[in-house]
Order: structure tokens, then sequence, then C-alpha cells
């Protein structure tokens, strides 16, 4: 079963916190990609349930986008939200990974999660993105084929192939 974004996101801004950094919106979007391309290779499943589109900067997933944009360049200091509604009652509640799914899969995605964090929990968010601009990247691909097109969905096929080449390669 996939997650929201936004669990994932706020698993993530639950380590920085921990460590004592910062994330900014450009590296959470980058995080979490990560994270869903490293799922699709060891699980074959999607790691997030929403679609994953080719920006400008790298692969943004929009709902995400608009949860973050707030902060600009700078920190994020609050938790995703989702609207939760039950008895003609709206309320905000932000979302985690135990909330989602069962105990295994969740023991599985935060040790996935906390090894991404491991690697790339220390590159810049520029430093991620570039990595996300390599040339046979799903990003490059994506844009390749679309050119002057916004917006554009990142087959998750793509980016399963993507994560599997550097599972065979490490």
């Amino acid at each position: 079963m996939a997650y929201d974004a936004a669990a994932i996101a706020n698993y993530f801004l639950d380590l920085a916190d921990r460590d004592e950094t910062g994330l900014d919106p450009m590296k959470i979007q980058k995080l979490v990609y990560f994270g869903h391309g490293w799922h699709l290779a060891l699980k074959d499943q999607p790691l997030i349930k929403e679609r994953i589109e080719a920006w400008e900067y790298g692969p943004v997933i929009p709902p995400l986008y608009g949860q973050f944009k707030k902060f600009g360049n700078g920190p994020i200091t609050e938790r995703a939200l989702k609207v939760e509604y039950e008895a003609l009652k709206f309320s905000y509640k932000a979302p985690s990974i135990e909330s989602q799914s069962d105990e295994k899969t969740n023991e599985f995605t935060k040790s996935l999660l906390d090894r991404i964090w491991e690697v790339y929990g220390n590159f810049t968010a520029i430093q991620l993105s570039n990595l996300t601009h390599e040339d046979g990247s799903p990003w490059a691909i994506t844009i390749a084929k679309n050119p002057g097109q916004k917006h554009l969905v990142i087959d998750d096929d793509l980016i399963k192939a993507d994560f599997k080449k550097r599972l065979a390669e490490s």
C-alpha cells in the first residue's frame, strides 16, 4: 500500500529535527523522490500515492509543493497537513507513516527512509537536484520526450528502471 507523500515528508522532517538540521522545500521533494525510487526498485511497488512531475528543477510531487511553497528557500517549520472530514466536521491532521499501513510494512518503510536520510541527508537541495538531472535520468528522459511542456508526469516504470540500475551498480 502506498503512503500519502505528506506522511513521508513528515518522517523526513522528524529526522531533520532529531539531527537538528533544516529541510527546505526543494530538498524534501528530492528526498521523497529518492524514497519513492528506491522503494520501487526494492519492492516493485510505489512508496507514495501521488504522481511525480518533471519540473524545471527536477522531480516534484505537486501536493508537497503546495504544502511547503510558503517557506521559499528557507527551512520548513511546520508538518504537512491533510484535511479530514468526519461527521460533518473538517479537521487538519499531520499524516504519519504509522497511521497508513501495517506494522511490518511501516518498519520496512522506516528502515528505508532512515537509510535514505543517512545517504542523502547531508546533500544540499541543489546537489540532490543535480542528481535528478543527470543524463538518462527519468526526469531528463521525460523532458527530452516532451520539449517545452510543463508539469509532465514521470512514469513510475522509468523511475523503477533507474533505481534498479543504481541497485545493480551498488
